[in-house]
């Protein structure tokens, strides 16, 4: 099955750079995503309909270390990091 990253909302191909990876609590991705579809983030943040907080993302490697734009909202600790690697290490 070939996966579609396109943009459910503006048609912006989300496989290109770097800050259309990210990763949302599953609450919020109920509530305002689109399944198993993709949304850019500025498109995700339009339908939230106010600015993100360190809250709305989850702890996982594309948020604290891929995309840039999530890493600056949430500024992971030393110790998030180093919790994180731990955890990715058992696998």
């Amino acid at each position: 099955m070939k996966w579609d990253y396109t943009c459910k909302d503006c048609g912006v191909n989300t496989k290109k750079g770097k800050i259309n990876f990210y990763g949302v609590t599953e609450e919020l991705w109920g509530k305002y995503g689109v399944g198993k579809g993709m949304l850019c983030l500025e498109c995700f943040k339009k339908r939230l309909g106010r600015e993100f907080v360190r809250e709305d993302f989850i702890p996982c490697f594309l948020n604290y270390f891929v995309n840039p734009v999530v890493r600056d909202i949430i500024k992971p600790t030393e110790e998030e990091v180093n919790c994180l690697f731990h955890k990715l290490r058992k696998y």
